[in-house]
């Protein structure tokens, strides 16, 4: 055996002498030892109890949860009695056992030496009164101590057998000890009356209590400290077993080890902590908070029981209750004797032992167990019971050297209680009556008493008192559609079943097959209600549990609803039976029915000379001659619910129905998994016949399941974190999902508002909760343009976090069932898994979990990946996107040119297939896995406590924060640029926070300081321009082909896979963003560290803004917001944070306002963060002009003087980045109505450039090069807009990029920027060669902003390219792209080129009219399209175009209308520009209308019609590739009035068409001249 072995198998024996008394671990354990097994000896008893214990529970349970309330019990006793045990172990005490409010020690000694050990047992009790006598708790509730004493002869009794023993004490002077205790007041201690004849009187001055023997003691009389030292150091002599050791409280942990010991002393531990022994697992981290039923069995036999007949009734009742109890999974904790009553404490649901329908299992387990002990117990008197359902501490409490396993709660109390207030009967509380599911006929409500703990029942056993309880299927249930989302398949094969029964007519079944709350029952209500819409005639029947135990009862049933008695008066059901079989059968035999339906007909000849099988036999005959007869008149459908119940006999008449009559059966069951449904032969003939159609069910695809969900709450859209709430926890499961919607709505966690008519932009970050859900698309009910019908949406209440949120008993419960059913290895690592999060790696969970070798965790998530319980996670997808991907918000249409099938349209992030044979021991430490079983991880994190739970977080966030960066692709460092670098006075050393650090450094990091190096100096410092940069400088078209060559060399480098494996590899920061960046804002404010998540909550929104995820980013932004808050549970004062934190929070918030069109919110949030920054924006028009003097001045300035290049220090380079960053949003959002003062708007750009030529980094003065130009397009300074652009493209080639995706970025910025230029000049062939490679690389980026541009603008140039082939491709992206970002702005881009399709002479119907009415109708009054005003303006100016030529003017009215509310604030941007051009054709139209109908409008209308086209000349010069059609529009304007004047823009127009070969322009202008 190795060291390392030896030292295990030391540790896991002295882990097991923890859990035992001296007096047991020194006890004789020979292998001969006879059971039951008596021991007396002479000692002094010493009993403890606490008081105010039930007040306190009361008080717990009033001001918190149920969870929380147990939590803190459990806490305050667990402290509380350490102290306590660790002083009786000081003075030689034996504790023999602990209850949570009661200790019982033990001083074994000779006769002679008790006078002694009692004055030191008395000194004893005398320091705990003093010490721990009175105690104060959080609660505002004082824990007191009673204290009582005994001391002579005790019995020590063995009961049991080889696998499991049971030990206690016994004999007068137990009995003793408990009444001296009960005679105690609080802060007393009582010494009993043999004790007081044994004790040295001399020593103690005691009193005698009024009316009793027992004595008071209140003090020890001769002893000075130094002669009590004395006298301790002589009862040291007499404790045999004291140990030596100063440090040490036992001798026993230190025996040598003993393999005969250690084998005997298991014995007498509960098995499922010798299961965690075994694995390695520490002691205190047995301990869980869990759902158990507690059952106290109580024995009274009579007074002149003799001792050897009592230890024998035990040894019978013990060996009797542990083996009823281990049919369930239940096990005895503890046994003890007050006189001649014995108590057995069992639990069932402990660690590992939890399983389905335990409160059933508790009942039935008393009765067998009363039962039992009433008839074969000798001279047995009373029997009681009790019993509780609920959460309970079930864990070890005590020291390290002597530990009790036990269970505490208020429901172990409770329990205890109904023994004593209920003698003699089996009772329990109302959890467990109405956990159990069994029919209230098995119950008996019992009469309140004082004191009573509530409503109990007593449980009478399976006695049927009421007959026939079938339950019909009302047509309540059976609403076509309602909640049945995804189950059409199996809808279908019932009817393509159905359909070939009718032809054939011959019996037939379909049978649906599933796990409880998939579905079945409702499954079964929607089919009952098809056959009955087609008139068949369909008998149901639902069965519950209790049904199988009774023979022949599912036919009985059946057969009743048949006959239509099952809801009649008893009295009428004889005459209804009568006219229901007359002409069909012999009234001789009406009398078989006598004994089914409790009828009276008269026993006739023939039938009572026949015996019992032949009657049975009849009667199964009768019933098939009158169903035969029934299916001759219409056909007969019976429909089984649960027929998991089905009882055998049956099974047996269903297998001879089905092949005699024709009948159609639907079934609904379980899987036959429990010993009690094993099918029977004639359940397993049906199941495999050729006649039976068998369906299992399987779960819901997600987008099914959040239909289901939103239409369940009465909604069109709800939050995309419940989406992911209810996707995770339920895993597509309709009841999980169910019972986590009706948890919430009880808890009030939900709030619902309608949707409203005209959304205006709100004033406070705090009310955006609405206005966040209605930024993310959502699908609408089809509607009739004239129907009002209000919609509503869902939200989450403000303060309420849903990963902090609890699952419901009901579905904890189930959680843990499925946690007990691994092994203990598998529990452990679930667990922990737990508390890292959904998503984690095997590196984390390594160094987290205690004592474990890498070999043993690769084993043991493998076992687990093979089971089901964890999946890897694809690279290509991680959790939260693939939650996006699964969702269908978006109105209806065909998705693509190619067909998905269910299972791939539907998949969350689907990992590809890894078997255990492939994978054994090639485990990726840094691959990622999660959990793919439903409730799993949430139950397993709810059994910790609390304690260990913190301590757990500060492991994993030490862990995990060397890790919290940009994956290497990007570039690594902060998402928050120079974050840390910004803090460092602040931060400090991270892991002086968390504690002790990981050590390991991942080389991540080491690449992350590296690039935070590099990117800003390093690129300050690249050469100076050479002589061919200067010649190209000179030749604007060499310039754009040298860039285009380096373009088109990066796509033919990707396509070669050149670099692919190295420099190109795909973007991480997702998987980041959700294992490592949010992960470690929540375990930060799991251990309360405010600073430190609220730096993690600003990283995780930066990180969700770099995914293009701006809801994300707004939960993460709501979660900071509630960070710096007070935290409800404790008084604390609201967080103090730094000045560039507070700005990057304010900052970011303004991110995401302009991302949701709160566009005022936004401007004064980013107005904020740059006066925080130190870089204040103007309020006047006044001071922006001055200032962008001031600006201008300085830009010339840095344009002709070179600066040298210096190393910039990185808090001032933080802060730069700010401010470039927030002006770069003010400019945005200044541009997007022209009608405010443009000077704001310029000033913002001036100063972004400036400061961006200050920083002297490349990249980012690329970048702002590029913001100017784009912002002077949109202005329309065309001079400034082309300079500026050729300037970012000369610039990129003096860039050295150290990263390939970080110069594959700026390239598809560039290649963006110059195909809109080439768009707006008119230069189409060369722009939408621009567009493709831009197309190509954002693919590979995967930014939605710029990918939605750049396929707007490659629609564009082939529409008016009349490349409609390339159109319908690039809408097909559009749409790819829309569907996967849900993002209701490419929506909008994307209707608009629909529309634009559907308006072109060649009229493609891409998508039809309707489905983009619907949408416009749906978003219009959304602030985020309210603030996109070219966007709308180019919507709406289309549906008028489209309403004028059907000549439906007044729709066109209503769209014109809106379209010129919007003409003053469009800018001149390639988009406000086509809305402007789409506008003026919707003038020409009504210029038309005005002329046929109303000719003396038409001057009027016409001198309208001409000042816009004039303002669109004016405004829109940046953009020209629309000039042609323009002049066009003004020459037939002018046609309608003077026609010289038409002549003047004609030719204009013709020569503008021609040069950039605009085919759309030359055909409307290659008209006859006549």
């Amino acid at each position: 055996m190795t060291d390392s072995s030896q030292e295990t198998g030391k540790e896991v024996e002295v882990q097991v002498v923890a859990l035992l008394p001296d007096l047991l671990v020194f006890s004789n354990h020979s292998p001969g030892r006879t059971l039951p097994s008596l021991e007396t000896f002479n000692g002094v008893l010493l009993f403890v109890e606490l008081t105010g214990f039930t007040a306190l529970l009361e008080k717990l349970y009033t001001n918190h949860d149920l969870n929380c309330g147990t939590e803190l019990l459990t806490q305050m006793l667990s402290d509380y009695a350490e102290g306590i045990m660790e002083h009786v172990l000081c003075f030689g005490g034996d504790i023999l056992t602990f209850t949570g409010e009661a200790l019982l020690a033990l001083w074994k000694a000779e006769r002679n030496q008790l006078s002694d050990i009692i004055t030191l047992v008395a000194k004893c009790s005398l320091e705990l009164q003093e010490q721990f006598g009175s105690s104060d708790t959080e609660m505002g509730r004082e824990l007191r101590l009673k204290i009582g004493l005994s001391a002579g002869r005790v019995s020590q009794l063995v009961v049991g057998d080889e696998t499991r023993r049971y030990w206690l004490v016994t004999g007068q002077q137990v009995d003793d000890v408990r009444r001296a205790q009960s005679l105690a007041q609080a802060g007393e201690v009582i010494l009993s009356p043999n004790g007081w004849e044994l004790c040295d009187r001399d020593s103690l001055e005691a009193e005698t209590l009024k009316g009793q023997k027992a004595m008071k003691l209140r003090y020890l009389k001769i002893f000075h400290p130094s002669d009590f030292d004395e006298h301790f150091e002589k009862c040291i002599d007499h404790l045999q077993h004291y140990p030596n050791d100063e440090v040490l409280l036992r001798n026993a942990v230190t025996l040598a080890s003993s393999h005969e010991l250690e084998v005997a002393l298991r014995r007498f531990v509960l098995g499922n902590v010798l299961r965690k022994i075994d694995d390695n697992q520490p002691l205190e981290l047995v301990s869980e908070l869990r759902l158990i039923s507690v059952v106290f069995v109580q024995l009274q036999f009579p007074e002149s029981t003799k001792a050897t007949e009592l230890c024998h009734s035990l040894q019978d009742a013990c060996m009797s209750i542990s083996g009823i109890l281990q049919d369930w999974q239940g096990k005895i904790l503890k046994i003890s004797t007050c006189g001649k009553r014995c108590t057995f404490l069992c639990a069932l649901g402990l660690p590992g032992d939890k399983r389905d329908e335990e409160s059933t299992h508790a009942l039935d387990s008393a009765i067998s167990i009363s039962a039992f002990c009433s008839k074969n117990l000798m001279k047995i008197e009373c029997v009681s019971v009790g019993i509780s359902s609920g959460l309970a501490f079930c864990g070890v409490v005590g020291t390290r050297s002597r530990q009790e396993y036990t269970v505490m709660g208020s429901k172990v109390q409770l329990a205890s209680q109904m023994l004593e207030l209920y003698p003699g009967v089996i009772s329990c509380d109302e959890e467990t009556y109405s956990k159990s599911g069994l029919p209230s006929c098995f119950f008996k409500k019992l009469p309140e008493k004082e004191m009573s703990p509530g409503v109990t029942y007593e449980y009478l056993g399976r006695k049927r008192n009421l007959y026939m309880e079938g339950v019909l299927y009302s047509s309540k249930l059976s609403i076509k559609g309602f909640l049945l989302k995804g189950r059409e398949k199996e809808i279908r094969i019932f009817q393509a079943a159905l359909q070939q029964f009718v032809g054939h007519k011959e019996g037939r079944v379909v049978m649906y097959e599933g796990s409880a709350g998939y579905g079945k029952s409702r499954l079964i209500a929607e089919i009952d209600y098809l056959a009955r819409e087609e008139n068949h005639r369909v008998i149901a029947l639902e069965l519950s549990k209790v049904d199988i135990q009774e023979p022949f009862y599912a036919i009985r049933s059946l057969m009743a609803i048949f006959f239509g008695i099952d809801a009649c008066r008893p009295y009428k059901r004889q005459d209804i039976l009568q006219s229901k079989l007359a002409g069909v059968l012999d009234e001789s035999f009406y009398c078989l029915l006598n004994h089914q339906f409790l009828v009276k007909f008269p026993m006739s000849v023939v039938v009572s000379h026949m015996d019992t099988v032949t009657k049975q036999k009849e009667e199964e005959m009768l019933f098939l001659r009158v169903l035969r007869k029934a299916t001759e008149e219409a056909i007969l459908i019976f429909i089984l619910d649960e027929a998991q119940y089905i009882d055998a006999a049956s099974w047996d008449f269903l297998a001879k129905l089905l092949s005699s009559v024709p009948i159609f059966i639907v079934m609904s069951l379980s899987l036959f998994t429990s010993k009690e449904l094993l099918p029977c032969a004639s359940a397993v003939g049906i199941r495999k016949s050729p006649r039976t159609t068998g369906v299992v069910l399987q779960e819901l695809a997600p987008s099914k399941l959040l239909e289901m969900a939103r239409q369940s709450l009465g909604v069109v859209s709800i939050p995309r974190e419940l989406e992911t709430f209810l996707i995770r926890r339920s895993f597509g499961v309709p009841l999980y999902c169910e019972a986590l919607l009706m948890d919430l709505h009880t808890n009030e966690v939900l709030e619902f508002c309608r949707i409203p008519e005209d959304e205006k932009e709100e004033d406070e970050w705090e009310n955006l909760s609405t206005s966040a859900v209605r930024s993310i698309p959502y699908r609408a009910p089809l509607a009739s343009p004239m129907e009002n019908k209000e919609l509503y949406i869902c939200t989450i209440r403000k303060e309420v976090d849903l990963d902090n949120v609890p699952l419901p008993p009901r579905l904890k419960e189930i959680a843990v069932v499925q946690l007990d059913r691994l092994s203990s290895s598998e529990q452990m690592a679930v667990k922990y898994v737990a508390v890292i999060g959904h998503t984690f790696t095997p590196d984390l969970l390594l160094y987290i979990l205690p004592k474990w070798t890498n070999k043993k965790m690769e084993e043991t998530l493998m076992s687990l990946i093979n089971s089901h319980v964890f999946e890897y996670v694809g690279k290509e997808a991680s959790a939260t996107q693939a939650v996006g991907a699964c969702l269908s918000h978006t109105p209806p249409g065909p998705l693509t040119t190619q067909t998905m099938g269910p299972e791939e349209s539907e998949a969350i992030g689907a990992a590809p297939h890894f078997s255990l044979q492939e994978e054994l021991g090639a485990l990726q430490q840094d691959q990622a896995l999660r959990f793919c079983t439903p409730l799993l991880r949430e139950g397993a994190y709810e059994l910790w406590l609390e304690e260990q739970k913190v301590a757990l977080h500060f492991q994993c966030a030490a862990f995990l924060e060397h890790k919290a960066h940009k994956c290497r692709s990007c570039g690594g460092g902060d998402f928050i640029s120079f974050h840390r670098d910004a803090l460092d006075m602040q931060m400090g050393n991270v892991d002086s926070v968390l504690g002790q650090g990981s050590k390991t450094k991942d080389t991540a990091l080491l690449l992350s300081e590296e690039t935070g190096k590099r990117l800003p100096v390093g690129l300050a410092q690249a050469p100076a321009v050479n002589s061919k940069l200067a010649r190209l400088a000179l030749n604007p078209k060499m310039v754009e082909q040298e860039f285009l060559d380096r373009v088109d060399k990066i796509i033919m480098h990707h396509k070669r896979g050149k670099e692919e494996a190295t420099n190109l590899a795909p973007c991480e920061c997702g998987e980041i963003l959700e294992s490592v960046v949010s992960a470690l804002a929540r375990h930060c404010l799991r251990v309360k560290d405010r600073t430190l998540a609220f730096f993690y909550l600003l990283e995780s929104a930066a990180a969700s803004l770099y995914l293009s995820n701006n809801y994300m980013a707004y939960l993460y932004l709501k979660k900071g917001l509630s960070a710096l808050a007070t935290f409800p549970c404790r008084k604390r004062p609201k967080l103090k944070i730094n000045p560039f934190e507070e700005a990057t929070f304010c900052s970011l918030r303004g991110e995401v306002c302009f991302n949701m069109g709160q566009i005022a919110l936004a401007k004064k949030l980013i107005k904020r963060a740059l006066c925080l920054l130190h870089k204040r924006f103007p309020r006047t028009w006044l001071g922006a002009l001055c200032q962008s003097l001031l600006e201008e001045s300085k830009h010339s300035a840095c344009r002709t003087q070179q600066r040298q290049a210096q190393r910039a220090d990185r808090k001032a380079l933080a802060v730069l980045q700010q401010q470039i960053h927030c002006l770069s949003l003010l400019w945005r959002l200044y541009s997007l109505d022209s009608t405010a003062n443009r000077n704001y708007s310029r000033l913002a750009a001036l100063m972004e450039i400036n400061l961006a030529e200050a920083s002297e980094n490349k990249i980012q003065i690329i970048s702002t090069y590029m913001d100017f130009s784009q912002f002077s397009q949109s202005m329309g300074y065309k001079d400034e807009w082309l300079k500026y652009e050729m300037m970012a493209i000369q610039r990129s080639s003096q860039c050295d990029f150290t990263f390939t995706r970080e110069r594959l970025l700026m390239m598809a910025q560039l290649a963006q920027t110059l195909a809109y230029s080439k768009l707006c000049l008119g230069h189409l062939t060369r722009s939408i060669q621009l567009g493709f490679q831009a197309h190509t690389m954002c693919v590979q980026l995967r930014k939605t902003s710029l990918h939605c541009l750049v396929l707007s603008v490659l629609f564009k140039s082939a529409f008016l390219k009349n490349k409609y082939a390339q159109c319908i491709r690039v809408l097909e992206w559009l749409w790819e792209l829309a569907t996967q970002e849900e993002s209701i702005i490419v929506l909008a881009c994307f209707y608009s080129a629909c529309l634009d399709l559907l308006l072109c002479d060649a009229g493609f119907d891409y998508r039809p009219i309707e489905e983009c009415l619907q949408f416009i109708n749906q978003y219009e009054a959304s602030c985020l399209l309210k603030s996109q005003s070219n966007i709308m303006l180019s919507l709406y100016s289309s549906l008028a175009i489209w309403f004028g030529r059907l000549q439906q003017w007044e729709l066109f009215e209503d769209s014109f209308t809106k379209a010129q509310r919007l003409v003053s604030r469009m800018n001149a941007s390639l988009f406000g520009t086509h809305g402007f051009f789409r506008f003026l054709e919707c003038q020409v139209l009504l210029l038309r209308k005005v002329m046929e109908d109303t000719p003396e409008k038409l001057r009027e209308i016409r001198s309208s019609t001409l000042r816009y086209v004039d303002e669109f000349l004016s405004r829109c010069s940046t953009s020209p590739v629309y000039h042609t059609r323009v002049y066009s529009l003004k020459a037939s304007v002018n046609l309608l009035g003077d026609e010289d004047k038409s002549q003047v823009p004609l030719p204009k127009a013709l020569k503008l068409s021609a040069a950039p070969h605009n085919r759309l322009e030359e055909t409307l202008f290659s008209v006859s001249p006549d």
